[in-house]
């Protein structure tokens, strides 16, 4: 088992990219949701020759018991990579993907046409660039990004849930297709599979996986829900993770 020290995310990460003005008359100040995680290996991209997917999956809600994000492991598929934790939960609102329908960063919205859809449905409307984001250059093994939650569905509702997926695929159908993946929680128990993090829109929180230990720092990656394969370039290890009302 290969062991590994722990990994520093502070001092935080400097946020490069530029903030969107809206037009005069139509401010709303942004109620931030800062992610930064971290993988053993490197993160791959079109770049790289290796496309791997990265998603933090976000659901808004008034019941802090109700079903919140998952990955998405086996058949059928659905869109591929997230789903509820449970079959009658909308599961997720929207999520920042890396390297998904076209490189880099990208906000997706999980309504379309003043509806909220089914995640399953992989019926998402994009909505540009993350607030803010730090550049991905060759070899990092970062990813950190600013979202403005006031810009997904459901925006005045209690509680954000929240996940991190890597993943080496996100196939379609109903037809057997490979499936590597990592998630929150610890990946070698499969009782521990979902672990999701809540918090609460009416306070600032910082949660650091070094307080919360949900996320191992020795390889977790599963194949489907079958043996663990040692793939560093999925395997989360380190996050942290900021509200700010």
């Amino acid at each position: 088992m290969q062991k590994r020290s722990r990994l520093l995310l502070l001092p935080l990460i400097v946020l490069t990219s530029c903030a969107k003005i809206p037009p005069a008359g139509t401010f709303e100040p942004p109620k931030l949701l800062r992610v930064t995680f971290a993988l053993r290996g490197e993160v791959q991209s079109s770049e790289t020759g290796l496309p791997y997917y990265y998603f933090v999956t976000i659901n808004r809600t008034d019941d802090a018991g109700a079903s919140g994000p998952a990955p998405v492991v086996d058949r059928p598929w659905g869109n591929g990579f997230a789903a509820a934790n449970s079959a009658t939960g909308q599961g997720f609102v929207g999520f920042v993907a890396f390297n998904y329908r076209g490189p880099g960063y990208q906000v997706f919205s999980c309504e379309s046409g003043g509806v909220l859809k089914n995640p399953v449905e992989g019926i998402f409307t994009p909505l540009g660039l993350p607030y803010q984001s730090t550049p991905v250059a060759r070899g990092s093994k970062t990813l950190s990004f600013q979202v403005d939650l006031n810009t997904l569905p459901n925006k005045t509702l209690r509680y954000v849930q929240l996940n991190l997926i890597a993943t080496n695929n996100v196939p379609q159908g109903a037809e057997e297709a490979p499936k590597l993946w990592d998630a929150l929680g610890d990946g070698r128990s499969t009782g521990s599979l979902n672990q999701f993090i809540t918090f609460d829109t009416r306070q600032n929180q910082l949660r650091r996986n070094s307080d919360d230990r949900r996320e191992p720092t020795q390889n977790d990656v599963r194949d489907h829900v079958n043996a663990l394969v040692d793939e560093p370039n999925l395997d989360i290890v380190d996050w942290e993770i900021e509200y700010r009302n």
